[in-house]
């Protein structure tokens, strides 16, 4: 953080909220940030921060998504509220998420494809919003969802964006920058599909996922497939 207004000190500190065990959280700061006379303020500013670049990601995807339902798009709007609003959800910050709703009764897909920052700023994007990496653009294609389960919806798309950040060793690195040293060498170990239940669980979405399995089941047997 450089000099401002009220004339602080250059400071090239960091402070983030990472989770810890037992659905607990922590503040990971760089060493000497917790003795700086400007701690509190500096977390209340990066809390700030976060929340502003949330607002913004989150409505970026809702006007770049491709979604015809209002039903689904409800849920989107929802889910993506409550995913961020975790510090495993911070993680999702490098990757640009789309969703677009096909007319197909199949099973949802994701693409994902590296987007350099050369690439984000041809295209007119704000720099403010554009990581040095640049971002993953992580498409989520949903072909299938349950009229009147919102819960289920839920749960279809908690499961699909999970699904997509966890999918390579990019989103799982992001995810486990917003971990605690420990937890993080526990995702390490984890398959892929313990890696989704894990985000699943830590964004709280644990009944909407149960929903969704349940729906999924329900559906396979009226249609056999």
């Amino acid at each position: 953080m450089g000099n401002d207004s009220k004339g602080r000190k250059e400071c090239f500190g960091m402070i983030q909220e990472v989770v810890a065990e037992d659905d607990m959280t922590m503040i990971q700061a760089t060493f000497g940030c917790r003795e700086c006379g400007d701690f509190r303020e500096c977390l209340q500013l990066a809390k700030e921060k976060n929340e502003l670049k949330k607002q913004n990601m989150i409505a970026k995807i809702i006007d770049l998504s491709e979604v015809h339902s209002n039903e689904i798009g409800a849920c989107l709007l929802e889910s993506l509220s409550r995913i961020y609003n975790t510090p495993v959800g911070m993680a999702l910050f490098n990757s640009l998420l789309l969703f677009y709703e096909i007319p197909q009764d199949g099973p949802s897909h994701v693409l994902t494809i590296p987007i350099s920052p050369a690439v984000m700023n041809l295209i007119g994007e704000d720099k403010g919003m554009v990581p040095k990496e640049g971002f993953t653009l992580r498409i989520i294609l949903i072909q299938r969802f349950f009229p009147g389960q919102r819960k289920a919806n839920m749960g279809l798309i908690a499961h699909e964006v999970a699904r997509a950040i966890s999918s390579d060793d990019l989103g799982a690195n992001q995810i486990i920058g917003a971990l605690s040293k420990p937890e993080a060498l526990k995702f390490k170990k984890m398959d892929p599909r313990s890696r989704v239940g894990y985000l699943i669980k830590h964004w709280g979405f644990q009944g909407e996922y149960e929903a969704f399995i349940k729906e999924t089941e329900a559906s396979k047997t009226r249609t056999g497939k």
